[in-house]
């Protein structure tokens, strides 16, 4: 029996947590929603990611990758 994998979207248009602004293209934690732009993500880039292929959610502390 295989199990159905409960996915959630990753990428999408949302409002983000950080700016406030409505964006067409956000990345989301699927752990704890947390949304957060493009824009505000390069910017911070630091903080979010190492190695560009992963990311981690400030918020729930959830690995996440791009």
């Amino acid at each position: 029996m295989i199990k159905e994998k409960n996915l959630k979207k990753k990428v999408g248009a949302g409002v983000c947590d950080f700016c406030g602004t409505p964006q067409p293209f956000c990345y989301f934690c699927t752990h704890c929603g947390l949304t957060i732009c493009q824009t505000c993500f390069i910017e911070n880039q630091r903080m979010f990611t190492r190695s560009g292929v992963t990311w981690v959610c400030p918020s729930c502390l959830n690995w996440e990758t791009l």
